[in-house]
This record gives structure tokens, sequence and C-alpha cells, in this order.
């Protein structure tokens, strides 16, 4: 065999190993990046679920008649009672944003990951506000609970202490006309916006647009 021929088959094989090289390298990168998708894409999780919600009613009417004639006087008495019981199943929809499958995103978390800065205020600055109205009814709460202790303790009048309890009911209702809701987004735009972030990550990792 010619030294030419040897260089050659030399050359073919260093360049049949490097390709063979360079796929398993580009295969390793492209399991790495559909890894890393899975890892980080978003989901909308939507569960129903069904509440049987049951009310009983209860009403007593007491009718007391008195009759005098001269020394004697007689008395009659109707007892009406009324009874409703009611049962009521509600169909609750609700859902859920997750990271990777596994990790549940708040509201916030949500649209910091996405970047959206204008919800994003505008979410905080409405949490702030029920933050906000929620620290008032704690103080209402304790200040009510104070009053009545120590108005008790004092053998203050009956007007301070029904004084107290009424603010701490006050503070009880504040709290829960402000309880956070479960989302401040609608779900449409969650979706729209999961689908925009999951795009631009396929794009990011290399990988083809419908891969899932």
């Amino acid at each position: 065999m010619s030294m030419i021929k040897k260089i050659s088959l030399c050359l073919l094989f260093f360049f049949v190993a490097a390709n063979l090289s360079l796929a398993d390298d580009l295969a390793d990168q492209t399991y790495l990046s559909q890894i890393s998708y899975k890892n980080n894409k978003l989901t909308l999780v939507t569960k129903k679920r069904l509440v049987d919600e049951k009310r009983s009613y209860s009403y007593t009417d007491v009718d007391t008649t008195s009759y005098s004639y001269e020394a004697y006087t007689q008395s009659s008495t109707d007892i009406a009672t009324q009874s409703l019981n009611r049962s009521e199943v509600k169909e609750i929809n609700e859902w859920y944003i997750y990271k990777g499958g596994l990790r549940q995103l708040s509201d916030l978390e949500f649209l910091t990951l996405i970047g959206d800065k204008a919800e994003l205020e505008q979410v905080t600055g409405l949490e702030a506000k029920s933050a906000d109205a929620r620290n008032f009814g704690n103080i209402l709460i304790g200040s009510g609970v104070i009053v009545m202790i120590g108005g008790a303790g004092l053998s203050a009048s009956s007007s301070i202490i029904t004084g107290g309890a009424l603010t701490m009911v006050a503070g009880f209702f504040v709290n829960a006309f402000n309880h956070s809701p479960d989302h401040y987004l609608q779900p449409d735009y969650a979706q729209q916006k999961i689908d925009e972030y999951n795009i631009a990550l396929k794009y990011k990792l290399g990988l083809s647009i419908n891969f899932e």
C-alpha cells in the first residue's frame, strides 16, 4: 500500500471518528436540552370538585293570648315550628400554574418569571392594599379584646365592654372582606403567557417547536 493511500485512509478514519464524536455531542446536548425544558416548562392545570352544601333553618312562633273576665283569667298558647332543610351540590372550578409539573407558582411568582412588569406591579399593589386592610383588622381585633378584658377586670360599664366586642367583630369582618383571592389573574391570560413562555424556552434550548 502506497504512502498516499495510507494517509488517505488515516484522514478518512479521523474524519469519520470526528463526525461520530460530533454526533454524540449533539445527541447529548439535545438530551440535556430536553431535560431542561421539562424541568422549566409551565403548565396550567384545571381541577373540578363538587361541594355538597347543606343548610338548615328553624323558626318557632310562640303566640300567647290571655282573656280576663271578672275574676277569671284564661290563657292560650300556640306554638308553631317550621323547619327547612336544603342541600345543594356546587361545582367549583380551580386552576393552578406549575413549573416543571411539580412546583406550584403563585400569581406573583408567575408574573416575575414571565417578566410582565406592568401586571406584576398592579397585582403587587392590590395585594399590598389587602395586606394593609388585614393589618388594620388585626389592630381592631386586638384593641377590642384588650377593651373587653380590661373593662371586665376594672368593672367598667357594659357599654364599654360591648364597644370592645363590636370593635373585635368589626376587625374580623375587615379581615374576611380583604382575604387574598386564589388568583388575581384570569386563566385565559395565564394560558396565553404560558404558551409564549414555553415557545421562547424551546427556541432558547434549540428544540423543535412541537416538542413536548
